[in-house]
């Protein structure tokens, strides 16, 4: 077994870009981000089991469908309310707001339209229903430490 290898536990270094259909690129983490591999916290599956056993200085293309990333898109998600019955530092074009169900669920909703009237509310992941191309780097693999796996709040 290659210690320089990703498997389950290794603190693992990367960079990516998302691409949408168009090949336009919708995200780009040029800051090196790092997760703990296995531990199913930090990035998608599909994306997670295609690192698996790749090595510092791969590079790595993953297509991720709405099933497999963030979920079909859902009307039902987008509401209109008054906008007379949302506070004045809420009313602004991309402003996330938080709700809290009865049970106590939290989703946030982006405010995507508004007048004088109106304010339309979007609960979708901005990603939702988007087929995307994820071009990963890896940056570095090593042994995780007690140290990484409190910091990441992993047990």
């Amino acid at each position: 077994m290659d210690s320089n290898k990703i498997i389950k536990n290794k603190f693992v270094v990367l960079t990516y870009k998302i691409y949408d259909e168009k090949s336009e690129v919708i995200e780009k983490v040029d800051i090196p981000m790092n997760y703990i591999h296995g531990k199913g916290k930090k990035l998608l599956q599909k994306i997670e089991d295609s690192l698996e056993g790749k090595a510092a200085g791969e590079e790595i293309e993953v297509l991720i469908k709405p099933k497999d990333g963030f979920g079909e898109y859902d009307d039902s998600l987008v509401v209109v309310d008054k906008t007379s019955n949302v506070p004045e530092k809420y009313r602004k074009i991309d402003e996330i707001i938080p709700f809290a169900n009865n049970d106590g669920g939290k989703k946030e909703f982006k405010v995507t339209k508004i007048d004088k009237e109106n304010i339309e509310l979007d609960g979708n992941h901005y990603l939702a229903g988007k087929t995307l191309l994820y071009k990963i780097k890896v940056l570095d693999v090593r042994d995780s430490t007690d140290y990484d796996r409190e910091q990441a709040k992993y047990p």
